[in-house]
């Protein structure tokens, strides 16, 4: 069975959804209001700890995106030079967070290490760009 028969697309565009919310509320409250980096993603980890309970989604799913979404953001504003590069980033989180959170299952750290992973990949694509 391969990993896409696991998963399904649904499920995957929702990890996008999430995960790229997540993300850009935290740059957003970082770049518009100038509140700090960690302070940003408290806000955006909490607000998301409040989503309702739906049939449309698993809210633990959506839930743990945001929080990752928010954890790879806390990252220094000056790698985002546009907002293309904010979706970027919001691309990577999601792609990483669908792949690797099955094999992080049971494990702690698992949020921080996904947003660590997304966060690298985007500085090196960054510098290497």
């Amino acid at each position: 069975m391969s990993f896409l028969e696991k998963v399904n697309q649904r499920q995957i565009l929702l990890n996008f959804i999430f995960c790229g919310l997540g993300c850009y509320c935290c740059y957003f409250l970082q770049n518009n209001f100038s509140i700090p980096n960690v302070l940003a993603s408290i806000l955006v980890g909490l607000a998301g700890s409040f989503l309702p309970k739906a049939k449309l989604y698993d809210s633990n799913k959506a839930i743990a995106g945001i929080y990752s979404g928010s954890f790879a953001s806390m990252c220094s504003l000056s790698y985002f030079e546009s907002s293309v590069d904010v979706i970027i980033l919001c691309v990577l989180v999601g792609f990483y967070f669908t792949v690797l959170s099955p094999f992080f299952r049971g494990y702690g750290g698992k949020l921080g290490s996904i947003a660590f992973f997304s966060s690298l990949s985007f500085i090196l694509f960054k510098v290497v760009q």
